[in-house]
């Protein structure tokens, strides 16, 4: 009891959490896939530490994140430069980041609460192991059922291991005792396939940087979110801004996005290839991780002061990205896998953005009735280009960098965008049923998802069929 003036006692309440509430808390809100994405970010944390913070000194093409997991075991190996000893007994296992944490305070990591690794391993078991070396200093710092059981904050041991575990600085973690919950999420194909998906775009650039990332012995493959442009300073090109706003740098490209891979025989024109539907819309970036990927929701301003999306805006991709050492700063949530729209960053980027997509949806208003074969001459030239070069194209573009250094290019203006010559339709509607199990075998057939558009289908098949007869007659 503490005393107060006047010779009186006054109580104290305990305001401490229980570890029990505490873990409970911190894994609720999260899910799987969430904590093995911040597992694998942790391992990219560490190769950025090795190139001093910058993203784009770091050779991905020497690094390694090896993921296993099955219905009796988790792991993640890397060989990112491993957990110093001096950091696991006073940072790395705490429960949340220590002010006296001086790591990554100008390094371009999207971590800011230093609760990661453990809510991961929280999340997934009772049991864990964390195997590391940094430099010549091999160890291993063990999280046991009794440990996690007990409502005490007990150090956790720390024991040498051999350098001979370790051809190379890394760490390894492995989880087990897995929840029951747990365990047949890891033994179904369903989950490992969302999980795939989820890491070939949350770190589509790390992997088209070299990064390899192996699931199961799998290698991932980046999702490559793009847009068209032509080299031509007057060829038709994105939309393109990049500006800093309170002290982020905000990078947009808006565009038409590229044609899926369609096989040589069909002899399909790129510009006329179905679009990705997985890539309309908008992807978010912040220090390089995709936050979102495709969003065609009103979180992104879609039926806000412009139309809700639908089918015409599939040829649409937005790209905007988020930059700065100070992770705080960035509009993304703990997740890292959602944004926070209540950022005034965020907000101010929306209508930014909102800009550049009425740009597009007229284009697309404008030659919504013409068959997509009227507009190939105009893009016969223009390739698939990534954010960063889109960026570096448009600087050479007469009138894209402003007086105050940012850029701005709005192709609308500068009137490198084709517009049909004849407002008369040069089509027809279509429109026709089958039954939905049929609908459903050719879009499984033609699109690997058996969930795709009618309408897509039924454009697919009909363009398959027409290109059959233009190969016969040699049209």
């Amino acid at each position: 009891m503490a005393t107060v003036p006047g010779g009186a006692t006054r109580d104290r309440a305990d305001a401490s959490p229980t570890k029990k509430f505490f873990v409970s808390m911190l894994t609720r809100d999260i899910s799987l896939v969430d904590a093995i994405l911040d597992l694998i970010d942790n391992s990219l944390d560490g190769a950025l530490r090795l190139a001093g913070g910058k993203s784009e000194e770091v050779d991905y093409s020497k690094h390694v994140v090896d993921v296993k997991l099955n219905g009796e075991y988790f792991s993640i190996t890397d060989n990112c430069g491993g957990i110093s000893r001096e950091v696991a007994k006073h940072y790395a296992f705490k429960m949340g980041r220590d002010p006296e944490d001086r790591r990554d305070l100008d390094a371009e990591t999207i971590g800011m609460y230093g609760v990661g690794m453990k809510r991961a391993i929280f999340k997934m078991g009772r049991k864990a192991r964390v195997d590391t070396r940094h430099s010549d200093d091999a160890f291993r710092v063990e999280i046991s059922s009794e440990w996690l059981e007990s409502p005490e904050w007990d150090p956790l041991p720390i024991s040498a291991l051999s350098d001979v575990d370790f051809p190379e600085p890394g760490t390894t973690i492995v989880v087990e005792d897995l929840y029951p919950g747990v365990s047949k999420h890891f033994a179904n194909a369903a989950f490992l396939n969302d999980l795939r998906n989820s890491v070939s775009e949350h770190f589509t650039l790390f992997l088209q940087r070299g990064l390899l990332i192996k699931i199961n012995g799998e290698r991932i493959k980046p999702v490559r979110v793009e847009v068209l442009m032509d080299d031509n300073e007057t060829g038709p090109a994105p939309f393109v801004y990049q500006g800093t706003i309170d002290g982020v740098l905000v990078t947009i490209a808006v565009g038409l996005n590229t044609g899926e891979d369609v096989p040589d025989e069909d002899d399909v024109p790129e510009f006329e290839r179905d679009r990705s539907a997985r890539i309309a819309g908008w992807t978010v970036l912040c220090n390089d991780r995709a936050v979102i990927v495709g969003d065609k929701s009103r979180l992104t301003g879609w039926g806000d002061g412009i139309p809700l999306y639908h089918y015409q805006f599939s040829i649409i991709t937005g790209i905007v990205e988020f930059k700065s050492p100070d992770a705080e700063k960035l509009p993304v949530t703990t997740t890292k896998r959602a944004l926070d729209a209540s950022s005034h960053i965020w907000l101010e980027t929306l209508a930014k953005m909102r800009q550049a997509m009425r740009i597009w949806i007229n284009y697309t208003n404008k030659w919504k009735n013409h068959p997509r074969s009227d507009q190939t001459p105009f893009w016969k030239n223009a390739k698939a280009v990534s954010l960063a070069e889109a960026v570096e194209k448009i600087r050479t573009r007469t009138g894209a960098v402003k007086t105050d250094g940012h850029i701005e290019y709005n192709p609308m203006k500068k009137k490198v965008l084709p517009f049909p010559k004849e407002s008369k339709p040069t089509s027809r509607r279509i429109v026709f049923s089958r039954p939905i199990n049929e609908i459903k075998l050719l879009a499984e057939e033609l699109f690997d998802d058996p969930d795709t558009k009618p309408g897509i289908v039924g454009d697919r098949c009909f363009q398959l069929v027409l290109n059959k007869v233009k190969n016969r007659e040699g049209l």
